[in-house]
């Protein structure tokens, strides 16, 4: 009778504690969801790892430590786990933030989307006159300023900030986004000397110069630098040579800013998309980039490849980029995350497997990575250079 009613008393126990438990779990499910519901939470690896050391706890706490104190492990584990993923946003109404590159793609989008939110934005056009100028003057509110704004133009961007200086006055400028960018697709020894000047010159002088000049504004405002980058900043594959040079500078020099900046009270960080369908990938912008290419060769590199081969090679990008995603929200998350969030962090890898690759990409050996960058390159392989003989 004694031992009947002892295994109903631990039946009951752990009825109570599986409750107990199961309602943990929920709560801090629930907590999750929500901010990821609301743009403060993405999956990925790191995260990933969390969840699943999470729930694998859940069941070793109960089970084996038993008890009130597995209870409290557990408990404690889910508070310590949420702590550390993104924290809330900072209210965006009113601040201000300056976004370079806003003709199209990531800049384009995200101009739209700060000024629905409330934010006063001073988006920079190359053609401040150019369609998507005009485009966004037609959807925004009356807080957005176009700036006509080449990144390689000192005197551009000496009266831009200077615009934004008069304008914000003591208040300084909270956000700057260096989105600004070109790429030309060419295997290295295609690429000529310009080519390659023009892309570091967009790409890395373009953010460093503009960052230099309002920086001013931003510790003023304590406020937020974010950079877009690449994937291709960290991975390198074919054909990309010049555009992945100039990001993996970016890279670094958004390290070294984050790490000077931190004493002022301005977080840097840095957004690296990956096969997003923007601007630059544009039937006549690919166009434009292949006549580049060629024009640009000298005589006896022209004999080597061919200009067979570069139309070839381009006829299978231009296909290649018409299945990326035209989506470009995943990446208007992250840089709103960075200007945003209480807690941003250093890097936003995002798009189709990239947190995947760059993990890859630090623990296989060099040869193992080359062969999973070849691989996933869209450098044709069956294409061959005029000089190169057919296998």
């Amino acid at each position: 009778m004694e031992i009947d009613i002892q295994d109903e008393l631990n039946r009951d126990g752990l009825i109570i504690y599986s409750v107990l438990y199961s309602s943990v779990t929920v709560a801090f499910a629930a907590a999750v969801l929500t901010k990821f519901l609301t743009n403060e939470f993405r999956f990925g690896f790191r995260s990933f790892l969390s969840l699943i050391i999470l729930f694998l706890g859940e069941p070793l706490c109960q089970f084996l430590v038993k008890g009130p104190g597995g209870l409290v492990i557990f408990s404690v584990g889910c508070l310590i786990i949420y702590s550390v993923l993104p924290a809330s946003h900072l209210p965006a109404q009113n601040k201000a933030v300056l976004i370079t590159g806003c003709d199209s793609g990531f800049g384009h989008a995200l101009t739209l989307k700060l000024d629905s939110m409330g934010m006063q934005v001073f988006a920079g056009c190359l053609e401040d006159k150019g369609p998507g100028a005009v485009e966004l003057r037609n959807k925004c509110s009356d807080k957005l300023t176009i700036l006509k704004l080449d990144v390689t133009d000192a005197k551009d961007i000496e009266a831009a900030s200077a615009y934004i200086s008069n304008k914000l006055g003591d208040e300084g400028l909270w956000g700057l986004v260096n989105n600004a960018g070109v790429w030309c697709f060419a295997e290295l020894e295609m690429t000529s000397d310009k080519i390659v000047q023009k892309i570091m010159d967009v790409n890395l002088f373009g953010a460093v110069r503009v960052t230099k000049s309002v920086l001013p504004l931003i510790k003023k405002a304590h406020g937020r630098i974010v950079n877009v980058s690449s994937l291709l900043g960290r991975v390198s594959l074919e054909g990309n040579g010049a555009y992945s040079m100039s990001k993996h500078a970016l890279v670094a020099y958004t390290n070294t800013l984050r790490l000077e900046m931190k004493k002022w009270g301005v977080d840097v960080c840095i957004v690296e998309p990956t096969g997003f369908f923007t601007g630059n990938s544009q039937e006549h912008v690919l166009r434009k980039t292949k006549e580049e290419v060629w024009a640009t060769l000298d005589a006896a590199t022209q004999e080597v490849y061919g200009k067979d081969y570069l139309e070839a090679v381009y006829t299978h990008i231009q296909a290649s980029v018409q299945r990326h995603p035209k989506d470009l929200t995943p990446v208007i998350r992250c840089i709103r995350s960075g200007l945003l969030s209480k807690r941003p962090r250093e890097r936003f890898p995002c798009g189709p497997g990239a947190e995947i690759l760059i993990f890859l990409h630090s623990v296989l050996p060099v040869w193992a990575a080359d062969y999973l960058s070849s691989s996933i390159s869209i450098l044709p392989k069956h294409l061959r250079p005029k000089a190169l003989p057919v296998k």
